[in-house]
């Protein structure tokens, strides 16, 4: 998943609208950080985004669209450097001092999809999926940014050896730079997204147990 100069509205309905929309896509990121959108800024819209990538910070570099997703505009989409998987990972800036930021893998077409941040930068694959989150639930997307795991789950981690650990009905928590899981019902899921131990009420710090049949 900025600043920069602002921008005519020319629909104050639809700015309504996309203010709303990105509220909630915001919420999704629990205060760390799917979706699919086009390229091509359009005038008439809301302030733009700054993002930050190798270690820069690009003015402008992307627009609220009236459906409340985002738009890269062509030049920022243009200097992007893609690695050997196709993708390029983008953090988007909040444009105010209590908006979250939101990281986003982009496709080499313009295709994009939010990922959650972990250590410091986009989620990485791990057994060919990194969760992303879709309104307020999280999901898993695959590298070719289709979520192949439905987003049903409140609290989902990074897959390891196959398994990754997901909860129900529970909350983020953050102090400081971290942030964690609590409450609610724990089970986890093969990278398939079945459920290969049951859900139950668990200590998220206990994964051995939680993943236990």
């Amino acid at each position: 998943m900025a600043h920069g100069s602002s921008v005519a509205q020319r629909n104050r309905s639809s700015v309504t609208r996309a203010v709303a929309a990105l509220l909630s896509f915001a919420a999704c990121f629990g205060g760390s950080l799917m979706t699919a959108v086009a390229v091509a800024a359009d005038r008439g819209q809301m302030a733009p985004y700054d993002c930050w990538q190798s270690e820069t910070t690009v003015k402008g570099c992307a627009v609220p669209a009236e459906n409340g997703q985002l738009r890269l505009t062509p030049s920022f989409r243009a200097s992007l450097r893609f690695g050997p998987d196709g993708l390029a990972p983008v953090l988007v800036l909040g444009r105010t001092k209590g908006e979250t930021v939101r990281w986003l893998y982009v496709r080499r077409d313009g295709a994009m999809a939010a990922v959650m941040a972990y250590d410091n930068g986009a989620e990485e694959f791990t057994n060919g999926r990194a969760r992303s989150p879709v309104g307020a639930k999280i999901g898993y997307i695959d590298p070719s940014l289709r979520l192949v795991i439905p987003a049903i789950y409140d609290g989902a981690y990074p897959f390891e050896n196959g398994v990754a650990v997901v909860c129900l009905g529970c909350s983020l928590v953050s102090k400081g730079e971290h942030s964690w899981f609590e409450g609610g019902t724990w089970g986890c899921i093969n990278p398939d997204g079945r459920t290969v131990a049951p859900f139950r009420v668990g200590e998220q710090k206990v994964f051995s147990e939680i993943c236990r049949p």
